[in-house]
């Protein structure tokens, strides 16, 4: 029932402008052709996890067929697709509902008899799509689960397939996906593409994955790749090594089954020991999109992510610092690549989610060049780590002047206070928070800055540079300490010092970290 290969069960927002229904095929055809604006029914989280799924069955079905170009046909690509399961003649796994419990259903694994049926009985059945979904939080800016009260076959193929591709551990008989460095973790995103336009994206990815080498890894090109037509009964003996595996294998975390009731969908849960053996691994399993941390000496990992994790610091460390991080096997530059996409969802320890984050950067063409398998990237790493230190010199001083005004002029006691832990004190959080919205604005267009810099004229870059300093960096600091004397407590008969030694010590630190400022006020 619901075959997403012949039923048009995926709403698409097509490039004519309609709204169509359209079978998993006809999505590829349409993908290819660019004639995709959007997927209605998707919400931002399950954007890396659809992007993927899509890439990889794609590059899994060519593959198998030896196909190299993709196919703006929608004939061709259900061929393609059901290559994969030539054992099931009647589509069962890509159909949602599936009775027959020793069969597969879409994302969905069989079991080896219909005995194994108790093990979703007497559980708490998952009455809406977002339910079945990863998103676990008690905060208002996350999303809701269980709001989809009316949600449609589209909805539970989108919760499914983030669900089984993307989800962490929420406590035992519920384990996390292999592609994430721990439970609490996330499975992130960190690429390159030509376009955030879903067919150029999805078409890039397709093409560059087929040739990616993964000679070095412990999967095989015979390996299973649908991991959900593979009988699983949850145990522990279960456990599938990698060498069983294809390398872009389409993986499933969990025991689920859809099922119908009076005409509606809902989705049966059994627990279960992990899917793959890949525990010890934490997280490096080629996974094409995922950043790999290689600074614990004793292991790698795959990133952990963080609220913090796509600010620009960070990125330039994943960019530049090749012994500590390794990028994903997609982040090589392709001719027509233009854009730095950063997607990820941060996980903690109680199963919860803390947000999602996403970031696309636009690149230049000589600056995303840089990120081809023989880039010049010392060169722009170079500029990127100068700029860096700049800004945390400009930093420092700001937030020692805002502290200065905090503790009512006196530099001594601010000193002091920046000596204590941010969450120890609340006049220090303050601090750091005010602080902070000076990096937020040189974070929006650092990178705007640094390509600037780096694709100008060896003999105009030290013109471009001091102009950022002085007409960007500085007067962004400078911005900010004054919110900072308008918004932070002082008492009224102190004010006027305490903002005029602020002030004095941000100019005076600032002359003396940047000799320029003095030369060019010397000069008028």
């Amino acid at each position: 029932m619901y075959n997403i290969l012949t039923e048009r069960l995926i709403r698409v927002d097509k490039s004519d402008g309609s709204r169509v229904e359209a079978s998993l095929p006809a999505v590829y055809a349409a993908l290819m052709a660019d004639e995709v604006e959007a997927f209605p029914a998707q919400r931002p989280h399950q954007r890396h996890a659809w992007h993927a799924f899509l890439v990889q069955l794609g590059a899994m079905a060519m593959q198998k067929a030896g196909v190299t170009e993709p196919s703006a046909d929608t004939a061709e690509w259900a061929n393609l697709i059901r290559g994969l399961t030539p054992e099931f003649p009647d589509d069962e796994p890509w159909q949602l509902v599936v009775d027959d419990i020793t069969k597969p259903a879409f994302m969905q694994p069989p079991a080896s008899s219909e005995d194994k049926l108790a093990d979703y009985k007497n559980k708490s059945n998952v009455k809406t799509p977002d339910e079945l979904d990863i998103i676990s939080t008690s905060k208002d800016h996350d999303v809701k689960r269980g709001i989809l009260s009316d949600g449609n076959v589209n909805d539970w193929i989108l919760a499914l397939i983030n669900l089984q591709t993307m989800a962490g551990q929420i406590g035992n008989g519920h384990y996390p996906i292999s592609r994430m460095q721990s439970g609490w973790n996330s499975r992130t995103s960190f690429t390159l593409t030509s376009s955030q336009r879903w067919g150029e994206h999805v078409t890039r990815d397709i093409i560059a994955l087929l040739e990616v080498d993964f000679t070095d890894w412990p999967m095989r090109w015979d390996g299973i790749r649908l991991l959900w037509t593979e009988p699983w009964d949850g145990n522990a003996a279960e456990a599938l090594t990698l060498d069983k595996l294809h390398p872009y294998y389409l993986e499933v975390c969990r025991r689920r089954r859809l099922a119908m009731s009076e005409g509606v969908i809902y989705a049966r849960v059994a627990t279960s020991n992990r899917r793959l053996a890949t525990k010890n691994s934490l997280g490096v399993v080629g996974d094409p999109w995922q950043l790999v941390d290689k600074r614990d000496k004793k292991s790698n990992k795959a990133l952990a992510m963080q609220k913090d994790s796509f600010n620009y610091r960070r990125i330039v460390d994943y960019l530049f610092e090749g012994d500590k991080w390794d990028l994903p096997p997609l982040f090589f530059a392709r001719n027509s690549d233009k854009l730095l996409v950063a997607r990820g969802v941060k996980g903690d320890r109680g199963g919860e989610t803390e947000g999602y984050y996403e970031r696309i950067i636009p690149f230049r063409h000589r600056t995303v060049q840089v990120f081809g398998r023989r880039g010049p990237t010392k060169e722009l790493g170079d500029i990127a780590r100068e700029r860096i230190k700049q800004i945390t010199r400009v930093q420092a001083i700001l937030k020692e002047a805002i502290a200065t005004f905090a503790c009512h002029g006196d530099a001594k006691k601010a000193k002091e206070l920046l000596s204590v832990r941010k969450r120890e004190d609340a006049l220090r959080k303050r601090v750091d928070e005010i602080a902070d919205k000076a990096e937020e604005k040189i974070d929006e267009r650092f990178f705007e800055h640094l390509q600037e810099e780096f694709e100008a004229h060896e003999n105009e870059r030290n013109s471009i540079r001091h102009d950022w300093l002085h007409t960007f960096l500085i007067p962004s600091a400078e911005f900010v300490l004054s919110l900072a004397h308008r918004s932070l407590p002082s008492r009224q008969n102190e004010f006027f010092y305490a903002r005029a030694s602020s002030q004095n010590l941000f100019d005076g630190y600032l002359k003396t970290a940047f000799p320029t400022l003095k030369e060019e006020e010397d000069d008028i």
